[in-house]
């Protein structure tokens, strides 16, 4: 009796603590990310920034008054850390709102199937670094009472951090931050 191929199941996305880690190191680069900051009073601007299969990580320009709205992150883990202004996020738990702001070096983090929302409450334009793991594939958007209005598919973008320009090792330090220094990472 011959046996069916064993389909290898795809590995676990990484931890919330590792996408903070990696958001963290791309902020203190900011020479590598800086210079596309972009902000757009009609839609968030987003630029994916890098790519790998295990995730990715995306650059957002945020005018006052834009937001997401409710939705999730499909199987993917997410963190992310204010580098400029302050955002508003606000996470569905057991049935209930919840909501705090983040100003400049604040960590967000959301586990996948988490349902959350990221808005520019303020009067200033804002700007945020965002890592999925795995990468984002599509997205559920939800009614405010947590009922599933919509899914959409994350079209990918080509990378910023891929072009020639860019020093691979500083790439590397940006996303080793433990190794350089004095190995703190700021939470």
């Amino acid at each position: 009796m011959n046996a069916l191929p064993v389909r290898n199941a795809p590995p676990p996305p990484l931890e919330l603590d590792v996408l903070a880690d990696i958001v963290d190191g791309l902020a203190r680069a900011e020479p590598l990310w800086r210079p596309h900051v972009a902000h757009d009073p009609h839609d968030r601007v987003r630029l994916r920034l890098l790519a790998t299969p295990a995730y990715e990580v995306w650059l957002l320009g945020w005018a006052p008054g834009q937001s997401v709205g409710l939705h999730d992150h499909g199987d993917a883990n997410g963190a992310f850390v204010v580098v400029d202004g302050e955002l508003t996020e606000t996470t569905l738990e057991s049935d209930r709102l919840s909501t705090v702001t983040l100003g400049v070096g604040e960590f967000g983090r959301v586990p996948a199937g988490v349902l959350h929302d990221v808005a520019n409450r303020s009067s200033r334009n804002a700007t945020s670094i965002h890592a999925y793991s795995h990468p984002l594939r599509a997205m559920g958007f939800y009614g405010d009472d947590g009922s599933l209005a919509r899914i959409e598919a994350v079209h990918e973008q080509s990378t910023l951090l891929d072009d020639a320009a860019v020093s691979p090792a500083a790439v590397w330090r940006a996303l080793h931050p433990a190794s350089v220094g004095g190995g703190t990472i700021r939470r």
